[in-house]
């Protein structure tokens, strides 16, 4: 599993989280959790890459090894 986080500006922040999103199983605000092979995770890396602003904005994408799922939040409609 693969944690995305991300602190862009705003006029990137849509286009990242949808395209963080496009690869994610489950998240929050802007931390997403993403089940990732290594082709996929070349794939957003090499995606998010062309959409943020390397020197002004952030995204991490952070291996967890072992994790310990303790539940899920209700969705907000």
């Amino acid at each position: 599993m693969y944690i995305i986080a991300y602190d862009v500006k705003n006029e990137k922040n849509y286009k990242v989280r949808k395209m963080a999103y496009s690869f994610a199983f489950r998240g929050q605000k802007s931390v997403v959790e993403a089940l990732l092979d290594k082709e996929k995770l070349e794939e957003v890396a090499l995606k998010l890459s062309r959409v943020i602003n390397l020197e002004k904005d952030r995204v991490h994408i952070v291996r967890v090894k072992k994790f310990l799922y303790l539940g899920r939040a209700k969705g907000i409609t």
